[in-house]
């Protein structure tokens, strides 16, 4: 197995709306927040009267980059917990080429409402089965027979413990990527220092480098990097990205595109970014491959525009 991910499983409904104030709150661009049950119904009632549905799609950070990574022909499988319901088989569907054998089964599915307006985006969430995350014993022989473990939030502070708990218990050769998102970037490096001391890559943007340091992009990841990781890699926006080593610090251009959906543009990159480290492309190659992958992905809603192995094929005759 090339990668396992390890994280939250929502389904993302993408809504069109007028503004960012809706249901009786106001969301900040490029924001996320969790809500409860009463909370999340109110502004769903609001998106039914005042906004318009324009997809839905399997989504988490981590399983979004696992499902990139089998898109491009890579053997990865993913533990988690979905629902009982029907949007638990929809997810487990949407994660094609995925093995979802160790994913659990509880009540309902986590929920995500992504807000569009024009260029900005704020997302919602339900955590629903998330919550109970945990892991077994065949789970964790999983996870130790992959090349990586890939990482990502989740809402609740025990499946943050049983997090802790798993990476603490993986083999030593087995390299461990984190992508912490806004979620555990609020809560702080004391929360989540396990998890960045034992990444090999650690994928941030600068807010959440902003979040976790109080500092800058360059000087933000420079200390991140001191706490563990051999490679931090921080997106930018439009500005594109940054690499940061030991013995290195350098800039990938952002990849030219129309730009219609931001949601998951961090979990393609990873996956590109994890697609030429495991092929032993050197750093620049792989934030290239990372960058035109991102690409791709904000074209369209939803996982409509991942890559594939066309795309690794054709990405690769052009940097040989």
């Amino acid at each position: 197995m090339d990668v396992v991910g390890v994280g939250a499983l929502n389904v993302d409904l993408f809504y069109e709306v007028p503004s960012l104030a809706i249901g009786g709150r106001t969301f900040e661009p490029d924001g996320e927040v969790i809500g409860d049950e009463a909370s999340f119904s109110q502004v769903t009632a609001a998106l039914a009267r005042d906004a318009k549905l324009i997809g839905r799609s399997g989504g988490g950070s981590a399983a979004n980059t696992v499902t990139a990574l089998a898109r491009m022909g890579y053997s990865t499988g993913f533990l988690g917990v979905a629902g009982k319901d029907d949007e638990g088989k929809f997810l487990l569907r949407s994660m094609g080429g995925v093995d979802v054998s160790h994913v659990k089964r509880y009540k309902r599915s986590g929920m995500c409402i992504s807000l569009l307006k024009g260029g900005e985006r704020s997302l919602l969430g339900l955590p629903n089965s998330n919550d109970m995350f945990s892991f077994a014993e065949d789970d964790l022989g999983f996870l130790n027979s992959s090349k990586f473990v890939h990482m990502s939030s989740f809402a609740a502070d025990g499946a943050l413990i049983m997090q802790k708990q798993l990476v603490s218990m993986l083999d030593d050769d087995v390299y461990m990527s984190f992508s912490p998102g806004e979620r555990y970037a609020r809560r702080g490096l004391r929360a989540i220092g396990p998890l960045v001391e034992r990444s090999r890559i650690l994928f941030v943007n600068e807010r959440e480098v902003k979040m976790l340091t109080g500092q800058g992009p360059k000087e933000g990841s420079e200390r991140l990097l001191g706490l563990g990781p051999a490679v931090v890699a921080c997106t930018m926006g439009e500005r594109g990205s940054m690499i940061t080593t030991r013995n290195v610090q350098f800039e990938v251009p952002a990849k030219r595109t129309v730009v219609v959906d931001t949601t998951g543009a961090g979990d393609v990159y990873a996956a590109g970014f994890l697609a030429g480290y495991i092929d032993g492309a050197n750093l620049e190659t792989c934030g290239q491959i990372a960058s035109a992958a991102a690409a791709l992905s904000v074209a369209a809603y939803g996982r409509e525009g991942y890559p594939d192995e066309r795309f690794l094929r054709k990405y690769a005759q052009e940097l040989s």
